[in-house]
């Protein structure tokens, strides 16, 4: 966003990257389109949900497994590292059943569907990993084969935070959550590796901590 409040674009691999979506704590982030989608270009980072309740934020990583109701962490509670890879939240914070939603009004947390419709635009499971990363080594411990990120998606190596509340993966890996659950005690994710192009469709434990990106109404 400029001086004057405009909308300011950048252009990745013909990818156009638009700076202007603004949360409740007042962080911007920039969104691309991808197909017929719009998407965040980075990590959420917020604290609060929509309505402005507090996402509990769990230091301790002893009573990071015992949360229902919806946490976050950054990781190695680096503020450095929290403002470049964004926060890890456990699904109970991107849960939308209690109507307090996490994502900017006009946007949610994308479905396992959806993330499927951006996986088949850009070429399947196989391929989308790396099409979706960032290229270089700034954030990824090495490129893998088929590194372009062509998409603009931008995705970093943001690792996760494992159910028992330790930390790990940095610069390896991204992980997502869907809003997707797949039983009462698990949800499906999406992912990412430094050694891979390709995307990893699974479900996962929801006291787990993963990244997350917004998708436009």
């Amino acid at each position: 966003m400029d001086a004057a409040g405009n909308l300011s674009g950048a252009s990745v691999d013909n990818v156009t990257i638009v700076s202007g979506l603004v949360d409740i704590d007042g962080n911007v982030y920039s969104t691309v389109v991808i197909g017929t989608q719009t998407w965040m270009a980075e990590n959420l980072k917020v604290t609060k949900y929509r309505n402005g309740d507090n996402i509990t934020h769990i230091t301790t990583n002893s009573d990071w497994n015992s949360d229902t109701d919806g946490a976050y962490g950054y990781y190695d509670d680096n503020t450095t590292l929290r403002d470049t890879y964004g926060m890890l939240y456990n699904w109970y914070a991107v849960d939308n059943s209690s109507s307090r939603y996490i994502c900017p009004e006009g946007w949610h947390v994308p479905t396992a569907d959806e993330y499927d419709v951006l996986s088949t635009y850009l070429g399947g499971n196989s391929v989308a990993g790396g099409k979706m990363k960032e290229t270089g080594t700034d954030h990824w411990q090495s490129e893998s084969s088929g590194t372009s990120n062509s998409s603009g998606f931008t995705a970093r190596g943001a690792g996760y935070r494992l159910n028992n509340g330790t930390y790990g993966f940095l610069n390896q890996t991204f992980v997502f959550w869907t809003v997707s659950y797949a039983s009462n005690s698990t949800a499906h994710y999406r992912a990412g590796s430094y050694t891979s192009g390709g995307i990893t469709v699974s479900s996962i434990n929801k006291e787990y901590g993963f990244s997350v990106r917004c998708l436009e109404d």
